[in-house]
């Protein structure tokens, strides 16, 4: 933790942990275990008393014993790259409301959805977004994979797998732009995006709230650490930078202007930082993070879809410009549902919007995970046990300079208790948007 963990300065200067103290602590508890089991409950408390979601323990799981398949069973090239069905958790259930009608359509099942009535002419099209991981929908894969014209048996290199994901997170986008076109043509005036109990996913977040946003949606800074997990990242993405220049491609500024950043990280994630003495007397010594360099989106916090097409460093300049999507300033209002069960990429969907006030928030302050791993992190393995501690390295910021691992405040809390059934917390959100759309008629109202 001292050496790699991006959350450790938060823990202490925002979250005003003491870590010497929480050392004694849990040392004393574990001299005290007289199990395994006992042992593990002593560092998962350990670890959860960081409030990071992020922040977690793998503990070495008895091989599974599986049936040898069929020569006749010979998987997809989808399910042998783990993209399969999972079940989806629910959300905010309007369905238990009688002012809710379902609305079908193709692509219901990934993203059901429907009309609620709030009264005049005021309606919500809803639309539920369960997790922001392509591998949740085996269907998209093998649109995708047809659309790649990939073979059932294919081999699949690293390459193959990203050119997958990237196309079925495409096909995933232009469902959810289907969907909301479909809620507006059965008379929706207002979009509301349910990502309550969404645990995260992927960086194909970064597609969806560009589709439904009607304004265009500037990233905030981003944070790695000095490891040289990152020294190699950015090397790799220099590479692609450099590789542009000696084209002679356009835009040689802003291509100049990223290798200069690229070079400054680099050097960045190589000075030593020793912050061992926090353990001891709860001092750092020194700073692991560099938020100075990139931005959430990559080099630039924002760039107009379709832009760099023919750069190899495109996605090192706009990391969203991976994906297919448009922007449009004709778009309906947008709301979106979070809850205490929002975690990681779903914060993300959510911070993004509350930060360029592209979308109301809604509901109870989000679970906090913030940023994760990037490139599969940094695991850390334990001598003894064996177990496998995740630790983030990197941190998304706000607009306003916080750390998105603080959680997502809505703009309007919902009363929602840990004991209250589907129907209450559904019948709660609907009074908290009749109360919002009956305010914002009167601020209307009165504006001359």
């Amino acid at each position: 933790m001292t050496a790699h963990y991006s959350g450790l300065e938060f823990a202490v200067q925002q979250r005003h942990m003491d870590l010497p103290g929480l050392r004694r602590e849990t040392a004393a508890k574990l001299a005290q275990s007289c199990n395994e089991a006992d042992v593990r409950q002593v560092l998962k408390k350990f670890l959860d008393s960081f409030g990071d979601g992020h922040l977690e323990i793998d503990w070495p799981q008895a091989a599974a014993v599986s049936a040898e398949p069929k020569a006749s069973e010979a998987p997809s090239l989808c399910a042998r790259l783990d993209y399969k069905k999972r079940p989806f958790k629910i959300g905010v259930d309007f369905s238990q409301l009688p002012q809710f009608t379902s609305v079908g359509g193709e692509e219901a099942e990934w993203f059901p959805g429907g009309i609620l009535r709030l009264g005049g002419d005021a309606k919500l099209g809803v639309i539920r977004i369960a997790i922001f991981s392509e591998h949740w929908f085996p269907e998209a894969c093998e649109q995708a994979v047809r659309q790649l014209h990939l073979e059932k048996t294919e081999k699949c290199d690293e390459q193959c797998e990203n050119s997958i994901e990237r196309e079925a997170g495409n096909v995933l986008t232009a469902a959810i732009v289907k969907r909301a076109q479909q809620l507006q043509a059965a008379g929706a005036t207002a979009l509301f995006v349910d990502i309550a109990h969404n645990g995260g996913g992927s960086n194909w977040v970064e597609a969806p709230p560009r589709v439904l946003s009607r304004v265009s949606l500037r990233e905030s800074r981003f944070g790695f650490i000095k490891h040289e997990h990152w020294t190699k990242q950015l090397k790799d993405q220099l590479t692609d930078v450099e590789s542009d220049l000696k084209k002679g491609s356009a835009p040689k500024d802003a291509l100049q202007e990223a290798a200069t950043r690229l070079r400054s990280g680099i050097a960045r994630t190589q000075e030593p930082c020793d912050r061992g003495r926090v353990w001891t007397d709860g001092t750092l010594q020194c700073s692991l993070l560099v938020t100075d360099v990139l931005s959430n989106g990559g080099i630039l916090p924002y760039a107009q879809p379709g832009s760099f097409a023919s750069l190899e460093s495109k996605t090192t300049l706009f990391h969203p410009l991976s994906y297919t999507y448009t922007e449009s300033s004709a778009r309906l209002p947008l709301y979106v549902a979070v809850d205490g069960d929002t975690w990681s990429a779903a914060e993300y969907f959510a911070a993004i919007l509350q930060d360029n006030k592209a979308a109301t928030i809604l509901g109870e302050v989000t679970g906090g995970a913030g940023c994760g791993y990037t490139n599969g992190g940094i695991p850390t393995a334990l001598k003894n046990s064996h177990a496998t501690v995740k630790m983030p390295d990197c941190v998304r910021q706000r607009r306003d300079g916080s750390n998105e691992v603080s959680g997502i405040t809505p703009d309007v809390l919902v009363p929602w208790s840990k004991h209250d059934s589907a129907y209450q917390r559904a019948e709660k959100m609907y009074h908290a948007l009749l109360a919002l759309f009956a305010a914002e008629q009167a601020n209307q109202k009165g504006r001359p």
